[in-house]
């Protein structure tokens, strides 16, 4: 009988320790979706053609800097029309208030400077902090944006310059999991 309640209490351990080791794993999992709560979309990249009337861009996507530190977590759905020679970036994001997320919605819209077969630019347009102009490569089927403090604001002077690449989301979302 006392190596019967010896095995069982060494079972009862193992037990405790091999559901302590799950228990960890399980909070590990956790406390990284909650730095990231949302998957962000694939990158999309359309241009119909055809002709000045009909014609437009509509991309999709995560901006990340080409160096420095990630962007918040922001999708970005922007489309261009060549008939209005604008553009209109629809951004939605996640903040964080205490444990909480809130998502949010903001739309900008740029004025075409240029619009070529090769190339997209948007004159600058001016934000609390920022300036930002748009660029769409339409060979290469990328979309980029120059991003300089507001001269007039002046809130935050010491902004610097940066630029920002259009890509998919999951890169945003590997890069806080990492810490970066």
């Amino acid at each position: 009988m006392d190596k019967l309640h010896r095995y069982v209490r060494i079972g009862e351990v193992t037990a405790v320790v091999v559901l302590g080791v799950f228990a960890a794993l399980t909070y590990r999992e956790l406390n990284a979706l909650r730095k990231v709560p949302v998957a962000l979309p694939n990158y999309q990249f359309e241009d119909s053609g055809g002709s000045d009337d009909t014609r437009f861009i509509l991309t999709r996507g995560t901006w990340v800097p080409e160096s420095g530190p990630p962007e918040p977590l922001v999708t970005n759905t922007i489309e261009c029309r060549k008939a209005r020679m604008e553009c209109v970036e629809s951004a939605a994001s996640v903040s964080f208030v205490g444990q909480k997320g809130l998502l949010e919605a903001q739309h900008t819209q740029f004025t075409v400077e240029r619009w070529s077969e090769t190339e997209v630019l948007t004159k600058s347009t001016p934000g609390p902090c920022f300036s930002r102009q748009l660029r769409f490569d339409l060979k290469e089927r990328r979309a980029s944006s120059r991003v300089t403090a507001s001269e007039g604001r002046g809130i935050c002077k010491n902004l610097p310059a940066r630029s920002l690449e259009l890509v998919t989301g999951y890169r945003v979302s590997e890069a806080v999991q990492r810490g970066q």
